[in-house]
């Protein structure tokens, strides 16, 4: 078996023990795996307020060389991990081999006018605080997956203007130079997802080099649901399609 190594790159709002069962079950595999807790996120005393997007990409390239030097690397990232990754090999500040998004934070369903004025809301009032959108209806359905959410005292429930705009500018960045991203890709996206909705896939899942996946009768969390099942054997085969493992 070749020297692998993933990281697991969680979502907006929530933080990397979230996908624990993720991380076990690529290591399941014989791959070598590690997450981390992007900036304003996890055991943090201001949750969901960065300054500038280079913290998030300075975050993912310390986390990111500990796989460096694998002769396969792989990211497996969701919603908003998948915009922080996309971005930093947009950037050319990583270069897996591989990429596994999930419901990718291309776009999302926060009004247009919160959107609009972010970018003025930010230079003015830096720390004044959007609400999440997420709920217990646009989550999951699995309601112990919710339920387990909305008690978890590391997932916040709103962010200030100031990460919402670096947000912004950055979807702006990856939608806008997604045609050069050229590593082999696997993006699944839930049908029914309020929170990232299926057309912020429409620019990644046109590209040569990416297989898209439909998952039907889904919410956001296609890994946290009765899809789970579904979504890894499709992640397995894709894999074997690849050589991988």
């Amino acid at each position: 078996m070749s020297n692998l190594g993933a990281l697991v790159v969680h979502g907006l709002f929530e933080h990397e023990g979230r996908h624990k069962d993720n991380v076990e079950w690529l290591k399941n595999l014989g791959i070598e795996t590690y997450s981390l807790n992007l900036p304003g996120h996890g055991d943090v005393d201001e949750k969901g307020h960065i300054e500038t997007w280079d913290e998030n990409i300075e975050a993912i390239v310390n986390t990111y060389n500990k796989i460096a030097n694998k002769d396969i690397k792989i990211i497996f990232a969701h919603s908003y991990g998948s915009l922080v990754s996309v971005s930093a090999i947009l950037r050319e500040k990583i270069d897996p081999d591989y990429l596994i998004l999930s419901a990718p934070h291309f776009d999302d369903n926060y009004p247009k006018f919160i959107k609009n004025m972010s970018g003025a809301m930010a230079k003015v009032f830096p720390k004044l605080r959007a609400p999440s959108p997420v709920n217990k209806k646009n989550l999951s359905t699995d309601k112990e997956t919710v339920d387990s959410y909305f008690n978890d005292p590391l997932v916040f429930r709103s962010l200030t203007f100031k990460f919402g705009n670096e947000i912004t500018v950055e979807q702006n960045f990856v939608n806008e130079n997604i045609e050069k991203l050229k590593i082999p890709t696997l993006v699944l996206h839930g049908d029914k997802d309020k929170i990232v909705p299926i057309k912020a896939s429409e620019n990644i899942s046109k590209l040569e080099n990416v297989k898209f996946i439909t998952v039907e009768n889904s919410k956001h969390e296609i890994l946290n649901q009765d899809t789970r099942t579904f979504v890894l054997s499709e992640i397995h085969y894709w894999f074997k399609q690849k050589n991988i493992i």
